[in-house]
């Protein structure tokens, strides 16, 4: 049986998230099937292939980050508890904004460098790009 078959009939289904316990309903609107908990933002890692239902890890996938896409459409980054693969999922129009908000702000509170100086010197330099335009 090849991996590339799709076995989901109905990815419209309602579930219980395994992180953190809500009653999760199919999408109304703006995707085809949901993937991840709106409320925690986890999903479980099921799928080789989306929509295969063919790993055997069924591990929590937490999520890491976010992906601005080309487009501009924001997608999950997913690591799996279990296994630490790491996937995508596009963001749903329900999933929780302040959740969302702190995934894409959380890096800027964990830079490799002094955060300050940096932001002290380029409020600098914009001083000066304004002083010099004048």
């Amino acid at each position: 049986m090849s991996r590339a078959k799709i076995i989901r009939n109905n990815p419209h289904e309602s579930f219980i998230c395994l992180s953190c316990g809500s009653a999760v309903s199919p999408l109304k609107n703006g995707g085809n099937q949901r993937n991840h908990c709106p409320k925690c933002l986890s999903s479980i890692h099921v799928d080789i292939i989306a929509g295969d239902r063919r790993a055997s890890c069924h591990g929590i996938m937490k999520p890491i980050s976010i992906w601005v896409q080309e487009d501009r459409e924001w997608s999950l980054i997913h690591r799996c508890r279990n296994c630490g693969i790491i996937r995508s999922n596009r963001i749903a129009a329900d999933d929780n904004e302040m959740m969302l908000f702190s995934l894409a702000a959380s890096f800027m509170s964990q830079l490799p460098f002094p955060a300050g100086k940096t932001l002290d010197h380029i409020q600098a330099l914009s001083l000066q790009k304004e002083e010099n335009h004048e």
